[in-house]
């Protein structure tokens, strides 16, 4: 007969053993999600092809503005320029517009980025004109050269919002165009203002 002690003792290392088994096992698990984590976290960080596509839009460039008041009305022109360059690791453009618009000194910032998480392009704009931050989100044409977003905006004539519709154009390395619509409270649209940006030379060059 086995001694009671013995048989104790057995059982306890065999507790122990037990235990350690799966203190192991739960630590694998625990490496492998940390694992996992970390892996997702630096797919969710690193730029990719959609945030070489911005680095086109960055430079200086000179522009002119047309704007519409409503539907039918004659367009204003006026000129400005954009100055943009690629930030945090060429994640996003900022873009820095100055000109006129409807014969008015117009000032205002853009930042675009692509969230790897969403999949989708965001675009965060402010100006001079007003004290709203104006959100838009949108994709790329199969194409790849647009970047179509839509978003709801500040209304000063309402107080609410009004839904937009943008387009941001590559026409070749050195040229491109915006174009926003406002849509009316009958559900069309108008276009109220484009953009046409060619880029400034430098100099010496041809």
């Amino acid at each position: 007969m086995v001694p009671r002690k013995a048989v104790i003792a057995n059982v306890t290392v065999a507790v122990l053993l037990c235990a350690a088994a799966a203190t192991a096992v739960l630590a694998q698990e625990a490496d492998k999600d940390q694992q996992k984590a970390m892996e997702a976290y630096m797919a969710m960080m690193a730029p990719n092809e959609n945030h070489v596509f911005l680095a086109n839009f960055a430079g200086d460039w000179d522009v002119v503005t047309n704007a519409w008041m409503g539907p039918g009305a004659t367009p204003t022109t006026g000129q400005g320029t954009y100055t943009a360059e690629m930030i945090l690791g060429g994640r996003f453009v900022m873009m820095h517009y100055n000109g006129t618009i409807f014969g008015q000194p117009f000032e205002g910032y853009q930042v675009i980025g692509y969230d790897n998480i969403k999949k989708k392009y965001e675009t965060f704009w402010i100006d001079n004109s007003s004290t709203s931050f104006y959100l838009t989100e949108g994709v790329r044409d199969q194409g790849g050269a647009t970047l179509a977003d839509t978003g709801l905006w500040a209304d000063p004539m309402t107080g609410g919002s009004v839904k937009i519709r943008d387009e941001m154009k590559l026409v070749g390395p050195d040229a491109f165009t915006y174009e926003l619509y406002m849509t009316q409270p009958d559900g069309t649209e108008f276009k109220s203002l484009q953009n046409i940006a060619v880029r400034q030379k430098v100099e010496g060059s041809e």
